[in-house]
Parts: structure tokens; C-alpha cells; sequence
């Protein structure tokens, strides 16, 4: 794979997709993550700007009762989060299919079945990647949801259970051929979780081997990361989820990228500001103590790229209160704001 990309070759590749009736423009989108993706980082991403499509995390199909839903929120949205994709896992059709009939009553525009988490949590009560050691049943629970909703029905999967059993080609044939709409790889084997590297040549492969839409996912951290896989690829999107926790301002990039302009450079104070105002939504909305666990999760995979970062990272993580976190931030980018304020008064001074 060229590790480079010209203008040229970027204005020729595809920036939209369909999702049977649905157009999901741009075709970048953001993953879905469990502990990560709840409605607060859904909508930080969207404000930022350049990504296509958001989904909620992953939610277990025997947990979409009212009671359970109440409970933990998972499927919690607000309406400038559409074009909006719920994600659900389980094992049993049926089970599957009356989740997936409260989730399309709950306002989804489309319904993901997750074919891919490599948690042991997850695979062994059968879900996730699990559903790849039995291909047959994952195209039964399939047609189950697709038999059950009006709204289309996308799967997210793995390459295989491991290197020895790689049933990808299989996998997202059985899946267009119940009815599935798109499909997203990433292309790492449940026996890998997320070490060594994703092998983008299996998204091309399930690219020629179906007719819908196929989204590649895995190991995109940068903006050319993200152009160069859809152009060696053919694949029809990209799906970015740990880069974009790292980098929230990546799907701006591409989009910047695209128009021919240099990608946005985030300055010290626009990390600042994200920070501070991703704690301040949660704390708006959540109790203090989750709220104050939100911002560790984040603070832990943000790439802050200053002197000094790891300190930060132990003061956010250590602080017992939402107050002692914020002044770990404000006190770490307190040098950085009044060098910017220092330049500003220079420049006025000149004007």
C-alpha cells in the first residue's frame, strides 16, 4: 500500500453511500464503542464536523425492555444525531428480532448487528464474533431482523474467529443474501482482538465478492490513513473508531483534505477547550460520578502531544471529583493560554 496521495486521486474517490434509501454522505463514519460512543461523544464528533454517520455502543438484545433501557441508557439520542445506527448484539433469532422491532419504535434509522466484538465477555454468551464459528446461524438471526423492521439492517464483523478458520468472503455473502444492506469489516480475526495489524486487502476482497456497500474498518489514526485505505481498497467508506477517541478532529481533517486545503491542526487551547467542554456536558447530564469517569476514559486515549501529557493524564485519573479534574486541566494548559493571549496582544499592537 503507498503510504502516500495525491489531490488528484483524492478527488476521485467516493464520498457518499447508500444505505438502501438512506444516503450517508460523507462516507466517513464513526465507529460504534462500547463505554464510549454514548449520545455526548456522538454529538462532540458531529459539532467538529465530516462525519456521515454516528451509532450508539453496542447493546445486548435481551436489554431493550423499558425497564433495562431505562436503566442504562445506551440507546439515548437526541434528534441532530441522525442519520443515527443502534447497534445490537445477541445469539438467539428471535430474541434479535423483537429487540430489533423496540429499537426501530425507538426512532433508529438503522439497525447494526454486531458480528465483530472479540470481547470474552461478549463471545461467550455466543455474541460478537462468536456468531462467526456458525455461519448459518448468523444469516438465520439475520433474516430474523431483517423479516422484523421497515428501517434497513447493516452488519459490522470480523475476518474469522482466527487465521486457521477465515470466513469473511462467506460471511458477507450469507449477509447480503438476507437481506443486509451494508456491510462493515474490520478485517482482524477475533483470535487478534486489536494487536498486529488490519489487513485492508480482505476489505477489497468482500468489495468485489458483494454489491452492497462495504466499510472498512481498523487502523485508521490519520487523515491520509483514511483516504489511502478507501482508495486501495474500493471500498465504499470508512469507519474510524479508536482514532477518532484519540483525535476527535479527524473526520474534519479529511473533509479538509478533500477540498485541497491543509488538514486543521488542533492548538493547545483548542485541546483545552474540548476537554472542558466535553466535562461540562456530562456533568450537565450525568451524575457526577459517571461524568467524572467519562472524562478519565477520554483523557486516557486523547492525544494531548504536549510536554508534560502523562502528568496530566495521572492528575485526571487520580482526581475524586469533577472539580479536582478540571483544575488538573485548566492548571496543565494555564502556560499555553497566556503565550496565545501574549501573541494576540502582539499582533494588535502591530495592526
Amino acid at each position: 500500500m503507498s503510504e502516500q496521495i495525491t489531490f488528484a486521486e483524492i478527488a476521485r474517490l467516493p464520498t457518499a453511500y447508500n444505505v438502501a434509501h438512506i444516503r450517508i454522505e460523507p462516507n466517513i463514519i464513526l465507529a460504534p464503542m462500547a463505554g464510549v460512543t454514548d449520545s455526548i461523544f456522538r454529538r462532540m464528533i458531529l459539532r467538529l464536523g465530516g462525519c456521515g454517520l454516528v451509532s450508539t455502543e453496542m447493546t445486548n438484545a435481551a436489554s431493550v425492555s423499558p425497564k433495562a433501557l431505562r436503566r442504562h441508557r445506551l440507546l439515548d439520542y437526541l434528534p441532530e444525531e441522525r442519520p443515527l445506527t443502534m447497534q445490537l448484539s445477541g445469539n438467539d433469532p428471535d430474541l434479535v428480532a423483537n429487540a430489533a422491532r423496540i429499537v426501530e419504535h425507538l426512532g433508529a434509522d438503522i439497525i447494526d448487528i454486531n458480528c465483530g466484538c472479540p470481547s470474552p465477555k461478549v463471545t461467550g454468551g455466543g455474541h460478537g464474533s462468536a456468531l462467526l464459528r456458525d455461519l448459518p446461524k448468523m444469516e438465520r438471526l439475520l433474516r430474523a431482523v431483517r423479516a422484523a423492521v421497515q428501517i434497513p439492517v447493516t452488519l459490522k464483523f470480523r475476518a474469522g474467529w482466527d487465521e486457521q478458520n477465515l470466513n469473511y468472503i462467506e460471511a458477507a455473502q450469507r449477509a447480503e443474501a438476507a437481506g443486509v444492506s451494508a456491510l462493515a469489516l474490520h478485517p482482524r480475526t477475533r483470535e487478534q482482538g486489536y494487536k498486529g495489524q488490519a489487513d485492508w486487502s480482505r476489505v477489497a476482497e468482500v468489495k468485489r465478492a458483494v454489491s452492497i456497500p462495504v466499510i472498512g474498518s481498523g487502523d485508521v489514526t490519520t487523515a491520509v490513513d483514511a483516504l489511502i485505505r478507501l482508495r486501495d481498497s474500493d471500498a465504499d467508506g470508512v469507519m474510524i473508531g479508536r482514532g477518532a477517541i484519540a483525535n476527535p478532529w479527524i473526520f474534519r481533517q479529511i473533509a479538509d483534505l478533500r477540498r485541497g486545503v491543509a488538514p486543521f491542526t488542533p492548538t493547545p487551547i483548542d485541546k483545552r477547550n474540548l476537554l472542558i467542554e466535553y466535562m461540562d456536558i456530562c456533568a450537565e447530564e450525568l451524575p457526577e460520578r459517571l461524568a467524572l469517569n467519562k472524562i478519565k476514559q477520554l483523557i486516557g486515549q486523547f492525544h494531548v502531544g504536549l510536554p508534560g501529557s502523562n502528568h496530566l493524564r495521572v492528575a485526571v485519573h487520580t482526581s475524586t471529583s469533577l472539580a479536582a479534574a478540571r483544575d488538573a486541566i485548566e492548571r496543565f494548559f494555564a502556560p499555553y493560554l497566556e503565550t496565545d493571549a501574549a501573541v494576540t496582544e502582539e499582533a494588535m499592537a502591530a495592526d
